[in-house]
C-alpha cells in the first residue's frame, strides 16, 4: 500500500473513539477496522489464572485476592492470545504492540511471535506493595508485559534513558478498574514506540488509560471496551483531562 493510499485511509478511518462491543466480535469489532490502519497497539487483554490457591482463591478469607472475583464478571480470566493476534496482524501497518500478561500467557505470546518471525521481548511491571499473600509460592508482585515488532517499525532515539528500561516499579494504587495500569508506564510505550498523530489502539480498553495516554501525547486513539460502565468511565476520564491534554 503507497503512502498516498494510507493518507487515504486515515482520513476515512474514525479515530478518537471507544467501541462498546467485543472486540473479537464477528461484527463490529477489529474484524471491521480497515488493514493497515493501526500504528501501533497497547493493551492489557484477559489473563489466564490456572492456579486458584495461595493469594487467587485461598479458602482463607483473609488472603483471598478478591479483585480476581471482578475480574472474572468481566471475562478477563481466560484468553488465547494466538486467535486474538491472528486477527489484530492484517490490521496493522507493521506488527508492533504491548501486552499485559501473567507468567503463565508468557510462553504462548513468545511461541506467536517467533513463528511469524517478529522480535519480542519481555518488560516487566514489579509492585511494590503486592498483597502479603504467598501461601508456599513467591509474592505475586510482578506482571509482564510482552513487546512483539516487525522489523522496520519505529523505535525512538529520544534521551530519555528511564523510558527505555525493562523494569518498571509501581504501587499497587485501587483504580476504578480491577486491572488498572499506570498512565505513566502506557506513555513511556507509546513515546517510544509510535510518532504524533499516529493511531494507537486499545483493545481492551478497560477505565481507558490507554486513550488517556496517547491523547496526552498527541496521538489519536481508537479503543473496545465490553463493559458499557467502564465505557463511560473511560469517556469521563478523556472529558475530564481535556483542558490540561491540550
Amino acid at each position: 500500500m503507497t503512502e498516498k493510499h494510507l493518507d487515504e485511509l486515515e482520513n476515512t478511518l474514525q479515530t478518537n473513539i471507544i467501541y462498546n462491543t467485543d472486540c473479537l466480535a464477528l461484527k463490529g469489532g477489529l474484524i471491521d477496522l480497515p488493514n493497515k490502519s493501526i500504528d501501533l497497539v497497547v493493551t492489557d487483554p484477559p489473563y489466564k489464572f490456572e492456579n486458584q490457591g495461595g493469594g487467587f482463591y485461598a479458602k482463607n478469607k483473609s488472603t483471598q485476592r478478591m479483585y480476581l472475583d471482578a475480574l472474572k464478571k468481566i471475562g478477563c480470566c481466560e484468553f488465547n492470545p494466538a486467535e486474538f493476534l491472528d486477527i489484530l496482524k492484517p490490521k496493522m501497518k507493521k506488527f508492533y504492540g504491548y501486552f499485559f500478561c501473567n507468567k503463565t500467557l508468557v510462553v504462548p505470546y513468545i511461541q506467536w511471535a517467533i513463528k511469524n518471525k517478529f522480535n519480542y521481548d519481555i518488560l516487566v511491571m514489579a509492585k511494590q506493595n503486592p498483597i502479603p499473600s504467598y501461601n508456599n509460592h513467591h509474592l505475586s508482585d510482578l506482571e509482564y508485559i510482552i513487546m512483539i515488532r516487525e522489523k522496520g517499525s519505529y523505535f525512538s532515539k529520544h534521551k530519555d534513558v528511564d523510558d527505555f528500561r525493562k523494569f518498571y516499579l509501581t504501587s499497587c494504587k485501587k483504580g476504578v478498574h480491577p486491572a488498572e495500569k499506570p498512565v505513566d508506564l502506557i506513555k513511556r510505550f507509546i513515546r517510544l514506540s509510535s510518532h504524533e498523530n499516529d493511531i494507537v489502539l486499545d483493545p481492551f480498553l478497560g477505565s481507558g488509560t490507554t486513550a488517556v495516554a496517547a491523547k496526552d501525547l498527541n496521538r489519536k486513539y481508537i479503543g473496545y471496551e465490553i463493559s458499557k460502565e467502564y465505557c463511560q468511565i473511560a469517556k469521563k476520564r478523556i472529558a475530564a483531562e481535556k483542558n490540561t491534554l491540550f
